[in-house]
């Protein structure tokens, strides 16, 4: 059996080209989460890959040395720093600025499980440092005695986390962050 011959289109029976606005209106929302899918692939890809081949998850350590050194150089309090703190114990923030109020040296630790600590070095008026670092506390400190300093045990109300307080010989420090008591009581014991 032999077919018919194709006849070819006439010009009336070609389809028209759609106008921008029917296009619109024939994808579907399944086309979207396709075109949206062909963007996020590659996204998660390249973030997992970070994270588990080039560590993009680990802390970053820095050397406050500086910091402490320009503090001690300014000569306005008598700086201390953490000695002796065991394995797993990161410095990854300092800074060290005076203002017509006075000298304020910072730098963030994280602790071993994790959490975040302050240490905050000033001679500024201490009523006005706590205020501006914690925010409204608990006035009423439990007094503790941690490595031969007098220190009162703050909760703050600013940003939900612990504080150690300790104003002696012109100079406050403050030990805080949403790291666990023992911690920060790790922590200030090491001071030197």
């Amino acid at each position: 059996m032999t077919e018919p011959p194709a006849t070819p289109p006439s010009g009336s029976d070609r389809p028209r080209p759609l106008s921008g606005a029917a296009l619109r209106l024939s994808r579907t929302p399944g086309d979207m989460v396709k075109a949206v899918l062909v963007l996020l692939v590659p996204v998660v890809a390249a973030v997992l890959v970070y994270v588990y081949f080039f560590g993009g998850s680990n802390v970053i350590a820095i050397d406050p040395s500086t910091d402490y050194a320009n503090a001690r150089a300014d000569g306005n309090f008598t700086v201390v720093q953490p000695a002796g703190l065991p394995d797993g114990w990161k410095p990854v923030s300092s800074a060290f600025s005076r203002s017509a109020e006075g000298a304020v040296l910072r730098v963030g630790y994280i602790a071993p499980d994790g959490g975040g600590i302050q240490l905050i070095e000033s001679d500024r008026p201490a009523g006005k440092l706590l205020d501006d670092e914690l925010g409204p506390t608990n006035t009423l400190a439990t007094s503790v005695d941690i490595g031969g300093l007098t220190w009162g045990q703050l909760d703050s109300t600013k940003r939900n986390d612990h504080a150690l307080v300790s104003t002696q010989d012109g100079r406050t420090l403050i030990v805080h962050g949403q790291a666990s008591q023992e911690d920060l009581r790790e922590f200030a014991a090491s001071l030197r």
